[in-house]
């Protein structure tokens, strides 16, 4: 399920990238695309070491980019790469759990900085939507951090709608 985007939808749609499945040889790429992504109180990571300093001997950039790494090699996560001029300048999974799955989950997804603003993440998502479709999910699920908006504004232009928030809240105990 590899897609080349070559033509515009709108103006916001990249004109030439590829989006492909990923494989073990995009890991590095992956891993710092996430590096270069979360800043800006966009991960609860982030806001747990600015609140508790750092945790588990480990900067939460660091911990953030582990986790997603980990996450896109779950057997039940497909992930796509967008690939321009053969670099990868983006990422997004897709998750189904269980042998015939309603709900389908958009998961870890980021674009490159410097590829930000042309439609890259927006190809990424419908890519993902398109192949949680295909696999028989009626449902469609994707949760960010309000803070993130632009993540919020592509969920909301492709048809998502807020169905809940929640609140995360952290205890520092005194040992």
């Amino acid at each position: 399920m590899d897609n080349k985007l070559d033509s515009r939808e709108d103006e916001n749609e990249p004109q030439s990238i590829i989006i492909r499945s990923a494989t073990n040889d995009d890991e590095e790429e992956i891993y710092t695309i996430n590096l270069r992504s979360w800043g800006g109180g966009i991960s609860t990571h982030e806001l747990l070491e600015l609140r508790h300093g750092q945790l588990n001997n480990l900067p939460w950039i660091e911990q953030i980019a582990q986790a997603a790494a980990t996450h896109i090699l779950d057997e039940d996560v497909k992930t796509f790469v967008a690939e321009s001029n053969g670099r990868v300048i983006g990422y997004a999974s897709a998750q189904l759990q269980g042998d015939k799955p309603e709900v389908g989950i958009v998961s870890y997804n980021a674009v490159d900085p410097d590829h930000r603003g042309q439609g890259v993440g927006t190809a990424l998502v419908k890519h993902v939507m398109n192949y949680l479709k295909t696999h028989g999910a009626r449902v469609l699920l994707v949760w960010t951090l309000e803070a993130d908006e632009p993540a919020c504004r592509i969920y909301e232009r492709l048809g998502f709608e807020e169905l809940t928030r929640f609140v995360y809240y952290s205890y520092e105990s005194q040992s």
